[in-house]
């Protein structure tokens, strides 16, 4: 059934922009055009510079509160231009996509090794981390009063009133 196209992308398996497409190839460059490509490189000629991908984590850790159109305007301040959507697509790579995720990879540095925190930084990791939520707490001198609120919370089977 020579010129019936529909035919031809059925017995073939193949869409017909994809017939096309070869057809377009082997008028242009004949047999030698149906052969196949070679594979498309994997890095774009645009793929932001490893240096300026490890400042963008840098500054993320540094000040993990700040967005990423915070980073990016901190960046172009100090002269390097990058976009905000790629300052995210960057943290997202490194798992540091979110407020919270910079925050316990903070955490997990300090644990490494001894740095110096704001209060800020501090106050915000114990507001998160589910280990400093209850703490033991201590009378700075002798004769202070601790006050300690309870509520009920209901029966337990074999134990009673909590």
């Amino acid at each position: 059934m020579p010129g019936n196209v529909s035919e031809a992308c059925r017995r073939r398996v193949i869409s017909r922009t994809q017939f096309y497409e070869y057809k377009r190839r082997f008028q242009t460059h004949g047999i030698e055009g149906l052969k196949d490509l070679p594979p498309v490189h994997k890095s774009h000629p645009m793929t932001t510079p490893q240096e300026v991908q490890e400042k963008i984590v840098t500054l993320s850790l540094s000040r993990p509160a700040w967005g990423c159109n915070r980073v990016s305007t901190q960046l172009k301040l100090e002269g390097i231009s990058v976009s905000a959507p790629t300052v995210q697509n960057i943290l997202n790579k490194e798992g540091l996509g979110t407020r919270y995720e910079r925050w316990l990879k903070l955490e997990e540095k300090t644990a490494e090794k001894e740095i110096e925190l704001s209060a800020e930084q501090v106050a915000f990791i114990e507001k998160q981390n589910p280990c400093f939520r209850e703490r033991h707490i201590e009378s700075s001198r002798p004769g202070e009063l601790l006050n300690q609120d309870t509520f009920f919370v209901g029966h337990l089977k074999g134990v009673g009133k909590v």
